[in-house]
């Protein structure tokens, strides 16, 4: 017979085990900024329940969109979820080094959304993985004191002052995307280089420049390689690609591509566009558009009197204007100031434009006051309206509603406005009693 004692004995051993095992489960809370890691490797991984948690040596933390991660020491994160984790912010006093091939998203309404006391390591090797990140916050999405380095993966972050702020070097290679985006002032900022290597994409974009370097290269080197700086000011005091010491260079099959966006000029057929002249944001890195190929999409921009002219007969809305150089013969002490060399490639890109062809229409307005048949010329007038555009007949009417009168109509049916050698001419007819 089991005695009383051993039931009872089980039982509590049993109880307890169940509290053990509850309180186990229970004791995961969401990571805050009061927990310091330490700089204890971690790793974020997704439960089955679709949890996402961030785990080291010395326990387990939900992660949600409140959670925030602090380390003191440099550490070494794993994105290993295979759901997107979403966390309010990062901070790390010392370097930052992102692993693995999951996806974060850093979304906050403080200042910062990611900052890093010294590097920022993204996916700089890749054997590790290849994920993704992408930080947003009220100023700056991500903040760094020391280099940016990756070698994979991708990093967006925006702010309303910075996308990305860096106190030195931008260094991404191979495949790696690097984008920062400003609201109000400059897509990405760095105190020294700005590159992008044997392949790497680098997109900068915000209301005043793309991208900033301050003492230092903006440089794309090796085929596939590409820095691209989107400016929605193009009368801003920065340039799209801004390099304070004038140093913008692309090397070896590469690109550096500046892009203003809805620029306040539209292409005439008469006068020609000097881009270097109107915008000192343009003659910054561009000193003669004679040394630049010039299209357009649509096909009617070309290139006269070293301005931009377009083809009155191709008129177009919110179309696309590039002038491309790869000449790398004219640069510094030969003319122009961007550098190129093998086949290097300097863009210059403005979206968002439009032509302004002007058609001058003559309209003659005829009278019969005596009701006789006999029609005299009344009025002339020219107007002018823009080719392309749909010309209303009935709009150039004039108006005798002060007295008796008869609108007996015009030669023409509404038509398209097109220019040609001799102006366009509308003959109206008014059977009028003065």
């Amino acid at each position: 017979m089991v005695s009383f004692k051993k039931i009872l004995g089980g039982s509590i051993l049993a109880l307890g085990l169940a509290f053990c095992i509850g309180q186990s489960a229970d004791a995961a809370q969401v990571l805050t900024e009061n927990t310091d890691l330490k700089g204890a490797a971690a790793t974020i991984s997704t439960k089955n329940d679709g949890t996402n948690v961030l785990t080291t040596k010395k326990g387990e933390y939900v992660l949600n969109e409140d959670a925030k991660i602090y380390s003191s020491l440099s550490i070494i994160i794993t994105l290993n979820n295979t759901k997107p984790v979403n966390i309010n912010s990062i901070n790390t006093k010392h370097t930052l080094d992102l692993r693995g091939n999951g996806e974060m998203v850093v979304n906050t309404t403080d200042d910062v959304a990611i900052n890093v006391g010294t590097h920022f390591r993204a996916f700089k090797t890749t054997k590790y993985g290849k994920g993704k990140v992408t930080a947003s916050a009220s100023r700056i999405g991500l903040n760094v004191k020391n280099e940016i380095q990756m070698e994979g993966g991708s990093v967006e972050a925006s702010g309303s002052e910075y996308g990305i702020y860096c106190d030195n070097d931008i260094k991404p290679y191979y495949d790696a995307v690097l984008k920062g985006v400003s609201s109000d002032g400059i897509g990405i900022y760095a105190y020294r280089d700005i590159y992008a290597w044997k392949g790497a994409t680098v997109i900068g974009e915000g209301q005043m420049s793309g991208a900033r370097s301050v003492i230092a290269h903006i440089q794309a080197e090796d085929a596939g390689s590409s820095i691209t700086g989107i400016s929605h000011d193009i009368n801003s005091a920065l340039s799209a690609l801004h390099a304070d010491k004038q140093m913008l260079r692309a090397y070896n099959g590469a690109v550096v591509r500046e892009e203003y966006v809805k620029p306040d000029f539209k292409i005439s057929d008469e006068d020609p566009l000097i881009l270097t002249k109107k915008y000192s944001t343009v003659a910054r890195n561009m000193t003669n558009m004679a040394n630049y190929n010039w299209s357009s999409t649509p096909e009617s921009v070309y290139l006269s009197n070293n301005g931009l002219l377009g083809d009155v007969t191709k008129p177009f809305k919110d179309g696309t204007v590039v002038g491309t150089r790869t000449n790398p013969a004219i640069t510094v002490g030969k003319n122009e100031v961007t550098q190129l060399k093998k086949n290097g490639i300097h863009e210059v890109v403005f979206s968002g434009t439009s032509t302004n062809y002007i058609v001058p229409i003559i309209t003659k307005h005829y009278v019969d006051s005596n009701l006789n048949g006999n029609y005299e010329l009344y009025k002339e007038e020219i107007h002018y309206v823009e080719a392309g555009s749909l010309v209303k007949v009935d709009d150039f009417q004039l108006d005798f509603s002060w007295t008796e009168s008869l609108y007996e109509g015009a030669d023409k049916t509404d038509f398209i406005a097109v220019k040609a050698d001799t102006p366009l001419e509308i003959n109206y007819k008014y059977t009028i009693e003065f």
